[in-house]
């Protein structure tokens, strides 16, 4: 019961900003890029680069290769489900719904909560490769709807993760690592990464009408994403124990969790981009978090 109160100690004030982005949106019709252009192009790549700088190398590598397979392997699951409940949703949205994690917003305050502020830099080790594949093939995908496959291409190299990415590399090779000094304002870096994503969902929330929600069909699609996510994790965990010897008991749990957390809030930046299923994204994201809430606090209980 302690560990519970803790996580909703950790949860509950950073998802009080999805309804506060909610009235905001609705009284003052505010434009959501005063939070999400920081968001992405600021606070997100710096939390993501200094923890870069303090995982351990082997973790950097392993886990994640781990959830970029998890995301692609999600793709069959979407394309599965296609076909056999979700008919009239746009393909392409349905894909990166099943295939993109709100780990980073999501799971900082849930892993802070069960594992300890320490433990964030494994998980961003665990968000990097599902974030690879949102920011590469997933965008890839979307962008090839409206554009030649060389300008998509091009759109997709605009993204700031990569080079993120691609620099925190570098910057762990040459040995770097993170200055003291800043360590304590980066915790409240990750409070406000959370905050501001909680916020932008509260944000896609304003244009949803509450009344048409349909409530069993996307009560059967999320239950499937996380049925398929956690057979297609477990697969490739399983995997990884006899090839990965460096990985621990935590690491693991950590993983364990993924498939809990809710579809990640980008999906609905691809639904506009699509001119498709815009309400139902929102819908979808929102409904996934009220899930993974539920979700989390019945692991709680199991990984302890």
């Amino acid at each position: 019961m302690e560990t519970l109160l803790k996580l909703y100690g950790e949860l509950l004030p950073v998802m009080a900003f999805i309804p506060a982005g909610y009235l905001i949106s609705k009284k003052f019709n505010f434009n959501s890029d005063y939070i999400s252009k920081p968001l992405i192009n600021v606070l997100l790549p710096l939390l993501v680069f200094t923890n870069m700088l303090d995982a351990e190398p082997s973790k950097l590598i392993v886990l994640p290769i781990l959830t970029f397979l998890l995301a692609l392997g999600m793709n069959f699951a979407a394309r599965l489900v296609q076909n056999n409940l979700a008919s009239e949703t746009e393909p392409l949205l349905l894909r990166s719904s099943f295939s993109f994690f709100n780990i980073a917003f999501f799971g900082i305050p849930t892993v802070t909560a069960l594992f300890g502020e320490d433990k964030v830099t494994v998980l961003i080790c665990i968000y990097l490769g599902s974030a690879l594949y949102g920011d590469t093939i997933g965008y890839f995908q979307v962008a090839k709807t409206k554009y030649p496959a060389g300008k998509a291409f091009r759109e997709m190299l605009s993204i700031p993760f990569l080079y993120v990415f691609v620099a925190g590399i570098i910057a762990k090779v040459a040995g770097l690592e993170t200055p003291d000094v800043v360590k304590p304002a980066l915790d409240v870096v990750s409070f406000a990464v959370s905050a501001a994503g909680m916020m932008i969902v509260g944000f896609q929330l304003a244009d949803v009408d509450f009344k048409h929600i349909k409530v069993s069909y996307f009560c059967k699609l999320l239950g499937f994403r996380t049925f398929a996510a956690a057979v297609i994790l477990l697969v490739i965990a399983f995997a990884a124990s006899f090839l990965a010897k460096d990985l621990e008991e935590e690491d693991y749990k950590m993983l364990a969790l993924v498939p809990l957390f809710p579809v990640a809030a980008n999906v609905t930046v691809f639904a506009a981009f699509l001119k498709a299923d815009e309400e139902q994204s929102s819908i979808l994201v929102f409904l996934s978090m009220l899930l993974s809430v539920v979700l989390v606090s019945i692991a709680t209980f199991f990984l302890q």
